[in-house]
Protein backbone atom coordinates (compact mmCIF):
# COMPACT_ATOMS: atom_id res chain seq x y z
CA UNK A 1 0.00 0.00 0.00
CA UNK A 2 2.78 2.64 0.70
CA UNK A 3 4.43 2.34 -2.60
CA UNK A 4 0.74 2.58 -4.13
CA UNK A 5 0.63 5.96 -2.53
CA UNK A 6 4.09 6.67 -3.29
CA UNK A 7 3.39 6.40 -6.63
CA UNK A 8 0.09 8.21 -6.59
CA UNK A 9 1.42 11.38 -4.72
CA UNK A 10 4.72 11.57 -7.04
CA UNK A 11 2.32 10.93 -10.39
CA UNK A 12 0.34 13.79 -9.15
CA UNK A 13 2.66 16.35 -8.25
CA UNK A 14 4.47 15.49 -11.88
CA UNK A 15 0.97 16.50 -13.27
CA UNK A 16 0.51 19.64 -10.99
CA UNK A 17 3.85 20.38 -11.87
CA UNK A 18 3.62 20.29 -15.95
CA UNK A 19 -0.23 22.34 -15.41
CA UNK A 20 1.48 24.99 -13.72
CA UNK A 21 4.67 25.49 -15.71
CA UNK A 22 2.38 25.32 -19.05
CA UNK A 23 1.60 28.99 -19.43
CA UNK A 24 3.57 30.29 -16.76
CA UNK A 25 7.10 29.67 -17.92
CA UNK A 26 8.73 32.76 -19.11
CA UNK A 27 7.55 36.06 -18.14
CA UNK A 28 8.34 39.50 -19.99
CA UNK A 29 9.55 42.36 -18.90
CA UNK A 30 6.93 44.03 -17.41
CA UNK A 31 7.58 47.10 -16.60
CA UNK A 32 10.14 49.65 -17.27
CA UNK A 33 10.83 53.05 -15.76
CA UNK A 34 13.12 56.33 -16.81
CA UNK A 35 17.03 55.50 -15.77
CA UNK A 36 16.09 51.71 -15.50
CA UNK A 37 16.73 49.07 -17.47
CA UNK A 38 14.65 45.83 -17.89
CA UNK A 39 14.46 44.16 -14.77
CA UNK A 40 15.10 40.61 -14.30
CA UNK A 41 11.82 38.54 -14.79
CA UNK A 42 11.25 35.23 -12.76
CA UNK A 43 9.37 31.94 -13.80
CA UNK A 44 5.51 32.18 -11.99
CA UNK A 45 4.98 28.34 -11.03
CA UNK A 46 1.11 28.79 -9.24
CA UNK A 47 -0.46 25.54 -9.22
CA UNK A 48 -2.84 25.38 -11.74
CA UNK A 49 -3.99 21.78 -11.71
CA UNK A 50 -7.68 21.38 -10.64
CA UNK A 51 -7.55 18.18 -9.43
CA UNK A 52 -7.29 17.39 -5.50
CA UNK A 53 -4.48 15.83 -4.69
CA UNK A 54 -4.98 14.92 -0.77
CA UNK A 55 -8.55 13.66 -2.17
CA UNK A 56 -7.22 10.79 -4.53
CA UNK A 57 -4.91 10.02 -2.31
CA UNK A 58 -7.53 9.23 0.20
CA UNK A 59 -9.65 7.30 -1.72
CA UNK A 60 -9.94 3.53 -2.38
CA UNK A 61 -6.90 2.12 -3.91
CA UNK A 62 -8.06 -1.69 -2.87
CA UNK A 63 -8.90 -2.32 -6.59
CA UNK A 64 -7.60 -2.82 -8.79
CA UNK A 65 -5.70 0.41 -9.93
CA UNK A 66 -1.77 -0.72 -9.21
CA UNK A 67 -1.50 -4.56 -9.07
CA UNK A 68 2.14 -6.14 -8.13
CA UNK A 69 3.89 -8.18 -10.76
CA UNK A 70 2.68 -11.32 -8.98
CA UNK A 71 -0.87 -9.81 -8.46
CA UNK A 72 -0.74 -9.70 -12.75
CA UNK A 73 0.33 -13.03 -13.65
CA UNK A 74 -3.22 -14.80 -12.22
CA UNK A 75 -4.96 -12.48 -14.28
CA UNK A 76 -6.04 -12.13 -17.89
CA UNK A 77 -3.73 -9.41 -19.56
CA UNK A 78 -5.26 -6.69 -21.12
CA UNK A 79 -5.55 -6.54 -24.91
CA UNK A 80 -2.20 -4.37 -26.56
CA UNK A 81 -3.63 -0.73 -26.71
CA UNK A 82 -3.83 1.21 -30.14
CA UNK A 83 -3.40 4.75 -30.99
CA UNK A 84 -6.19 5.81 -32.99
CA UNK A 85 -5.47 6.99 -36.63
CA UNK A 86 -8.26 9.27 -38.13
CA UNK A 87 -8.64 10.94 -41.22
CA UNK A 88 -7.00 14.26 -41.52
CA UNK A 89 -9.17 17.99 -41.54
CA UNK A 90 -8.30 20.03 -43.81
CA UNK A 91 -6.51 23.23 -43.29
CA UNK A 92 -9.59 25.20 -43.31
CA UNK A 93 -11.40 22.74 -41.01
CA UNK A 94 -8.30 22.93 -38.61
CA UNK A 95 -8.67 27.14 -38.76
CA UNK A 96 -12.78 26.92 -37.87
CA UNK A 97 -11.78 24.67 -35.40
CA UNK A 98 -8.89 26.88 -33.76
CA UNK A 99 -11.27 30.07 -34.07
CA UNK A 100 -14.13 28.33 -32.65
CA UNK A 101 -11.65 27.10 -29.33
CA UNK A 102 -10.85 30.57 -28.94
CA UNK A 103 -13.88 32.14 -29.33
CA UNK A 104 -15.30 29.84 -26.25
CA UNK A 105 -12.66 30.44 -24.10
CA UNK A 106 -12.44 33.96 -24.10
CA UNK A 107 -15.10 33.85 -20.80
CA UNK A 108 -12.61 31.33 -19.45
CA UNK A 109 -15.34 28.59 -20.13
CA UNK A 110 -13.87 25.09 -20.29
CA UNK A 111 -17.39 23.17 -21.45
CA UNK A 112 -15.97 23.19 -25.34
CA UNK A 113 -12.02 22.79 -24.93
CA UNK A 114 -12.82 19.53 -22.36
CA UNK A 115 -15.54 18.03 -25.13
CA UNK A 116 -12.90 18.38 -27.82
CA UNK A 117 -10.08 16.06 -26.34
CA UNK A 118 -10.52 12.34 -27.42
CA UNK A 119 -9.25 11.61 -23.55
CA UNK A 120 -9.84 7.77 -24.35
CA UNK A 121 -6.90 7.96 -27.41
CA UNK A 122 -4.90 10.41 -24.95
CA UNK A 123 -4.58 7.58 -22.60
CA UNK A 124 -4.16 4.91 -25.59
CA UNK A 125 -1.41 7.34 -26.47
CA UNK A 126 0.31 7.51 -22.80
CA UNK A 127 0.22 3.41 -22.85
CA UNK A 128 1.56 3.00 -26.43
CA UNK A 129 4.87 1.17 -26.05
CA UNK A 130 4.59 -0.58 -22.74
CA UNK A 131 4.37 -3.96 -23.04
CA UNK A 132 1.11 -5.55 -22.92
CA UNK A 133 2.32 -7.77 -19.03
CA UNK A 134 3.10 -4.50 -17.86
CA UNK A 135 -0.25 -2.79 -18.37
CA UNK A 136 -2.06 -4.90 -16.44
CA UNK A 137 0.00 -3.12 -13.77
CA UNK A 138 -2.56 0.34 -14.57
CA UNK A 139 -6.58 0.22 -14.43
CA UNK A 140 -6.66 2.22 -17.62
CA UNK A 141 -10.18 3.52 -17.00
CA UNK A 142 -8.90 4.67 -13.84
CA UNK A 143 -5.68 6.82 -15.63
CA UNK A 144 -8.44 7.77 -18.01
CA UNK A 145 -10.45 9.44 -15.18
CA UNK A 146 -7.22 10.67 -13.95
CA UNK A 147 -6.12 12.68 -16.89
CA UNK A 148 -9.20 13.92 -17.49
CA UNK A 149 -10.82 14.98 -13.98
CA UNK A 150 -11.98 18.47 -13.64
CA UNK A 151 -10.75 19.36 -17.33
CA UNK A 152 -8.05 18.58 -16.71
CA UNK A 153 -5.42 20.42 -19.09
CA UNK A 154 -8.17 22.38 -20.83
CA UNK A 155 -9.63 24.03 -17.67
CA UNK A 156 -6.12 24.77 -16.35
CA UNK A 157 -5.76 26.66 -19.69
CA UNK A 158 -9.32 28.01 -18.91
CA UNK A 159 -8.48 29.41 -15.66
CA UNK A 160 -5.36 31.47 -16.87
CA UNK A 161 -8.18 32.99 -19.08
CA UNK A 162 -10.25 33.70 -16.31
CA UNK A 163 -7.73 35.57 -14.51
CA UNK A 164 -6.88 37.76 -17.35
CA UNK A 165 -4.59 35.44 -19.36
CA UNK A 166 -4.92 34.58 -23.10
CA UNK A 167 -5.27 31.29 -25.48
CA UNK A 168 -4.83 32.95 -29.09
CA UNK A 169 -4.59 30.95 -32.34
CA UNK A 170 -1.36 31.42 -34.08
CA UNK A 171 -1.87 28.98 -37.45
CA UNK A 172 -2.22 25.37 -38.68
CA UNK A 173 1.03 23.37 -38.47
CA UNK A 174 1.62 20.08 -40.65
CA UNK A 175 3.51 17.38 -37.86
CA UNK A 176 3.07 14.28 -40.50
CA UNK A 177 1.26 13.04 -43.09
CA UNK A 178 -1.01 11.81 -40.18
CA UNK A 179 -1.14 14.63 -37.90
CA UNK A 180 -2.14 18.17 -38.40
CA UNK A 181 -2.30 20.70 -35.67
CA UNK A 182 -3.01 23.79 -34.86
CA UNK A 183 -0.66 26.24 -33.03
CA UNK A 184 -1.74 28.64 -29.39
CA UNK A 185 -0.09 31.10 -27.61
CA UNK A 186 -0.60 30.53 -23.94
CA UNK A 187 -0.02 34.49 -22.27
CA UNK A 188 -1.38 34.38 -18.00
CA UNK A 189 -1.89 37.56 -16.18
CA UNK A 190 1.22 37.46 -15.05
CA UNK A 191 2.89 37.61 -18.59
CA UNK A 192 4.11 34.10 -18.35
CA UNK A 193 4.72 32.84 -21.91
CA UNK A 194 3.83 28.93 -23.47
CA UNK A 195 2.61 27.47 -27.05
CA UNK A 196 0.72 24.30 -27.34
CA UNK A 197 0.41 22.53 -30.51
CA UNK A 198 -3.12 20.65 -29.92
CA UNK A 199 -3.03 17.44 -32.57
CA UNK A 200 -6.17 17.13 -34.78
CA UNK A 201 -7.73 14.71 -36.11
CA UNK A 202 -11.25 13.51 -37.69
CA UNK A 203 -13.46 11.30 -35.54
CA UNK A 204 -16.70 10.59 -38.24
CA UNK A 205 -18.09 12.77 -40.87
CA UNK A 206 -18.07 16.02 -38.77
CA UNK A 207 -16.30 15.53 -35.28
CA UNK A 208 -12.75 16.64 -35.30
CA UNK A 209 -11.31 16.38 -31.62
CA UNK A 210 -7.47 16.97 -30.49
CA UNK A 211 -5.77 13.96 -29.90
CA UNK A 212 -2.48 15.08 -28.38
CA UNK A 213 -0.39 18.41 -26.83
CA UNK A 214 2.76 19.67 -27.97
CA UNK A 215 3.97 21.84 -24.96
CA UNK A 216 6.99 23.56 -26.31
CA UNK A 217 8.56 24.69 -22.93
CA UNK A 218 8.79 20.87 -22.56
CA UNK A 219 9.84 19.85 -25.83
CA UNK A 220 7.79 16.86 -25.43
CA UNK A 221 3.93 15.46 -25.91
CA UNK A 222 1.60 15.90 -22.85
CA UNK A 223 1.17 11.92 -23.34
CA UNK A 224 4.91 11.52 -23.32
CA UNK A 225 5.60 13.55 -20.08
CA UNK A 226 2.71 11.43 -18.63
CA UNK A 227 4.28 7.94 -19.81
CA UNK A 228 7.81 9.22 -18.22
CA UNK A 229 6.08 9.57 -14.86
CA UNK A 230 4.62 6.12 -15.37
CA UNK A 231 7.38 4.31 -16.72
CA UNK A 232 9.93 4.17 -13.35
CA UNK A 233 6.62 2.36 -11.19
CA UNK A 234 7.06 -0.38 -14.25
CA UNK A 235 10.50 -1.21 -13.25
CA UNK A 236 11.64 -4.57 -11.79
CA UNK A 237 14.84 -6.69 -12.56
CA UNK A 238 16.52 -5.23 -15.30
CA UNK A 239 13.44 -4.78 -17.41
CA UNK A 240 13.72 -2.29 -20.33
CA UNK A 241 13.14 1.43 -20.48
CA UNK A 242 10.21 0.75 -22.80
CA UNK A 243 11.39 3.85 -25.33
CA UNK A 244 11.24 6.06 -22.70
CA UNK A 245 15.44 7.36 -22.85
CA UNK A 246 15.72 6.32 -19.69
CA UNK A 247 18.50 3.68 -18.62
CA UNK A 248 17.97 0.80 -16.25
CA UNK A 249 20.47 2.29 -13.69
CA UNK A 250 17.98 5.53 -13.94
CA UNK A 251 14.42 3.71 -13.53
CA UNK A 252 15.76 1.17 -10.85
CA UNK A 253 17.51 4.57 -8.96
CA UNK A 254 14.31 6.15 -9.58
CA UNK A 255 12.50 3.33 -7.45
CA UNK A 256 15.08 3.28 -4.61
CA UNK A 257 14.77 7.16 -3.42
CA UNK A 258 10.55 6.92 -4.67
CA UNK A 259 9.83 8.38 -0.77
CA UNK A 260 12.54 11.19 -1.09
CA UNK A 261 11.11 11.92 -4.44
CA UNK A 262 7.69 11.77 -2.82
CA UNK A 263 8.64 14.34 -0.05
CA UNK A 264 10.81 16.64 -2.49
CA UNK A 265 7.73 17.03 -4.85
CA UNK A 266 5.52 18.00 -1.83
CA UNK A 267 7.59 20.50 -0.60
CA UNK A 268 8.09 22.28 -4.33
CA UNK A 269 4.20 22.13 -4.58
CA UNK A 270 3.87 23.79 -1.14
CA UNK A 271 6.83 26.35 -1.62
CA UNK A 272 8.56 25.13 1.13
CA UNK A 273 11.29 26.46 -0.93
CA UNK A 274 14.37 26.00 2.15
CA UNK A 275 13.11 22.53 2.26
CA UNK A 276 12.57 21.51 -1.39
CA UNK A 277 16.05 22.91 -2.47
CA UNK A 278 17.44 20.77 0.53
CA UNK A 279 16.02 17.78 -0.83
CA UNK A 280 17.02 18.19 -4.22
CA UNK A 281 20.95 18.46 -2.75
CA UNK A 282 19.71 14.97 -1.31
CA UNK A 283 18.82 13.09 -4.30
CA UNK A 284 21.45 11.08 -6.32
CA UNK A 285 23.51 12.92 -8.98
CA UNK A 286 21.43 10.90 -11.81
CA UNK A 287 17.92 11.98 -10.42
CA UNK A 288 19.27 15.93 -9.92
CA UNK A 289 19.91 15.57 -13.97
CA UNK A 290 16.17 14.58 -14.76
CA UNK A 291 14.42 17.84 -16.95
CA UNK A 292 10.89 17.07 -13.98
CA UNK A 293 13.18 17.48 -10.74
CA UNK A 294 15.07 20.27 -12.30
CA UNK A 295 11.59 22.02 -12.74
CA UNK A 296 10.70 21.37 -9.19
CA UNK A 297 13.93 22.59 -8.45
CA UNK A 298 13.06 25.85 -10.28
CA UNK A 299 9.49 26.45 -8.40
CA UNK A 300 10.93 26.31 -5.09
CA UNK A 301 13.89 28.50 -6.11
CA UNK A 302 11.16 30.84 -7.43
CA UNK A 303 9.56 30.75 -3.89
CA UNK A 304 12.19 31.33 -1.84
CA UNK A 305 12.81 34.84 -0.03
CA UNK A 306 16.20 35.70 -1.01
CA UNK A 307 15.75 36.79 -5.07
CA UNK A 308 19.21 35.60 -5.79
CA UNK A 309 18.41 31.36 -4.96
CA UNK A 310 16.37 31.69 -8.09
CA UNK A 311 18.74 33.68 -10.33
CA UNK A 312 21.29 30.82 -8.30
CA UNK A 313 19.64 27.95 -9.80
CA UNK A 314 18.28 29.29 -13.58
CA UNK A 315 21.90 29.95 -14.11
CA UNK A 316 22.80 25.89 -13.22
CA UNK A 317 19.97 25.16 -15.59
CA UNK A 318 20.85 27.30 -18.17
CA UNK A 319 24.41 26.09 -18.50
CA UNK A 320 22.86 22.54 -18.09
CA UNK A 321 20.52 22.41 -20.53
CA UNK A 322 21.57 25.83 -22.76
CA UNK A 323 22.02 23.52 -26.41
CA UNK A 324 18.31 21.88 -26.28
CA UNK A 325 15.33 24.05 -27.33
CA UNK A 326 13.31 23.99 -24.30
CA UNK A 327 15.81 25.96 -22.31
CA UNK A 328 15.67 28.86 -24.22
CA UNK A 329 12.17 30.02 -22.40
CA UNK A 330 14.43 29.67 -19.31
CA UNK A 331 17.44 31.19 -20.72
CA UNK A 332 15.48 34.06 -21.64
CA UNK A 333 15.21 34.69 -18.00
CA UNK A 334 18.66 34.01 -18.04
CA UNK A 335 20.15 37.20 -20.07
CA UNK A 336 17.29 39.74 -19.17
CA UNK A 337 18.71 38.91 -15.65
CA UNK A 338 22.30 39.07 -16.51
CA UNK A 339 21.46 42.22 -18.73
CA UNK A 340 22.85 39.89 -21.67
CA UNK A 341 20.52 42.10 -24.08
CA UNK A 342 22.54 40.50 -27.28
CA UNK A 343 22.16 36.96 -26.46
CA UNK A 344 18.56 37.43 -25.61
CA UNK A 345 17.91 38.65 -29.04
CA UNK A 346 19.64 35.18 -30.35
CA UNK A 347 17.70 33.05 -28.01
CA UNK A 348 14.46 35.26 -29.70
CA UNK A 349 15.63 34.14 -32.86
CA UNK A 350 15.97 30.45 -32.13
CA UNK A 351 12.14 30.50 -30.30
CA UNK A 352 10.99 32.47 -33.20
CA UNK A 353 12.02 29.92 -35.52
CA UNK A 354 10.78 27.24 -32.64
CA UNK A 355 7.27 28.51 -32.91
CA UNK A 356 7.27 29.49 -36.28
CA UNK A 357 7.25 33.09 -35.70
CA UNK A 358 4.75 34.96 -33.45
CA UNK A 359 4.34 38.84 -32.95
CA UNK A 360 3.80 38.97 -29.39
CA UNK A 361 7.90 37.99 -29.23
CA UNK A 362 7.97 41.37 -30.21
CA UNK A 363 7.61 42.56 -27.16
CA UNK A 364 11.07 41.07 -25.19
CA UNK A 365 12.87 41.99 -28.61
CA UNK A 366 11.69 45.47 -28.31
CA UNK A 367 12.94 45.68 -24.42
CA UNK A 368 16.55 44.50 -25.46
CA UNK A 369 16.77 47.16 -28.39
CA UNK A 370 15.82 49.61 -25.89
CA UNK A 371 18.65 48.15 -23.23
CA UNK A 372 21.31 48.49 -26.33
CA UNK A 373 19.86 51.73 -27.21
CA UNK A 374 18.69 50.64 -30.84
CA UNK A 375 15.58 53.03 -31.07
CA UNK A 376 15.08 53.41 -34.33
CA UNK A 377 14.66 49.02 -34.46
CA UNK A 378 12.91 49.13 -31.85
CA UNK A 379 10.59 51.18 -32.59
CA UNK A 380 10.05 49.39 -36.21
CA UNK A 381 9.87 45.95 -34.24
CA UNK A 382 6.69 47.45 -32.31
CA UNK A 383 4.88 49.10 -35.12
CA UNK A 384 5.37 45.63 -36.93
CA UNK A 385 3.97 43.58 -34.51
CA UNK A 386 0.94 45.21 -33.72
CA UNK A 387 0.49 45.62 -37.47
CA UNK A 388 0.53 42.21 -37.63
CA UNK A 389 -1.83 41.55 -34.68
CA UNK A 390 -3.66 44.75 -33.75
CA UNK A 391 -4.88 43.43 -30.57
CA UNK A 392 -1.41 43.76 -28.97
CA UNK A 393 -2.08 47.74 -29.17
CA UNK A 394 -4.12 47.20 -25.95
CA UNK A 395 -1.24 44.72 -24.02
CA UNK A 396 0.26 46.51 -20.81
CA UNK A 397 3.87 45.72 -21.98
CA UNK A 398 3.62 47.16 -25.55
CA UNK A 399 1.84 50.05 -24.36
CA UNK A 400 4.48 50.55 -21.71
CA UNK A 401 7.00 50.12 -24.92
CA UNK A 402 5.03 52.83 -26.59
CA UNK A 403 5.48 55.40 -23.79
CA UNK A 404 8.77 54.73 -23.43
CA UNK A 405 9.55 55.09 -27.06
CA UNK A 406 8.07 58.34 -26.86
CA UNK A 407 10.62 59.17 -24.26
CA UNK A 408 13.81 58.09 -26.61
CA UNK A 409 12.53 59.48 -29.60
CA UNK A 410 14.99 61.64 -31.35
CA UNK A 411 12.44 64.36 -32.10
CA UNK A 412 11.57 64.32 -28.38
CA UNK A 413 13.84 66.81 -26.60
CA UNK A 414 13.47 65.69 -23.12
CA UNK A 415 14.20 62.06 -23.96
CA UNK A 416 16.01 60.19 -21.29
CA UNK A 417 18.22 57.52 -21.80
CA UNK A 418 16.75 54.38 -20.18
CA UNK A 419 20.16 52.34 -19.90
CA UNK A 420 21.87 54.82 -17.44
Amino acid sequence: MKRKIAFIVSFFCVVTVLLSLSGCNRKGPSKSSAGESVSSTSVNMSKSWSGNVSGNISGDLSGNTFGDVSENTSRNLPAPVTVAVGELPTEEEARNFARELETSLKDGDASVFIRAIDWSNLTNRVLAGIPVTEQARFDRRYLLQLFSEDGGIAQSVADKIRQGGTYHFLRTRPIDEHTLAVTFRLVDVDGGLDYHDLYLQRRGKNLIQIQEFYLYHFDETFSETLRRTLVPDLYAGGQSDYGMMMSDVILLIYRENQLLIQEFSRAAEEKNAVRALDLFEQLPPELQGQKTFQFWRLQAAQAHTDAQQYEFVLAEVHQRYRDESWADFLSLDYYFGRRDFRSALTCLDRIEKQVGGDPYLASFRCWALLNLQNYTEAQACLENAIKQEPELAKNPSFISLRERLKNVSPLNPFRINLTK
